[in-house]
This record gives C-alpha cells, structure tokens and sequence, in this order.
C-alpha cells in the first residue's frame, strides 16, 4: 500500500513553510493520520544563535486553531508533528 502525504493548503501562517496529512502505521492493524507541519527557516536557524524552544513557544499558541482548520479541510487529526529545517 502505497503512503502518499496529502498536502493541505489554504492555510497559512508566518512561521510555517508547509503542512501535509501522512499516514503513519506503527507497529499494529490501526494506523494514525498525522498532521505534519514544516517550519520556516528563519536568520536564527540558520546561524545558530535562536534558540528552537523560543521559535516553537511562538507558535504553539496558533496550533489549535491550525489543527481545525486542517481538520475542515482532510478530516480527523490523531497527531501533529512538526518539522524544523
């Protein structure tokens, strides 16, 4: 079976790059649809000299609202993850 991660537009935010639904199957029958959300790069993450605590601090009040508005647009959520570069 083929895992191909469905990329969810529309929704945007400065501190995000992109945002896809992947499929993840563990170790079992059952798997969890995974909201996966790809942080920009930023002049601190490139030098060095941000710290990625005070980067994700910025954006964890947005994720609920985020979540709902993938949710509207692909369905139920079991997990977000996120992705830094």
């Amino acid at each position: 079976m083929l895992n191909i991660p469905q990329h969810v537009s529309g929704i945007t935010h400065p501190l995000i790059s992109d945002m896809y639904l992947k499929k993840d199957f563990g170790r079992g029958p059952h798997h969890e649809d995974v909201l996966v959300i790809e942080t920009r790069r930023t002049p601190a993450n490139d030098s060095g000299v941000g710290r990625f605590e005070d980067y994700l601090a910025a954006l964890l009040p947005d994720l609920e609202d985020l979540k709902e508005q993938a949710e509207r647009k692909v369905g139920h959520i079991d997990r977000i993850d996120i992705k830094t570069h």
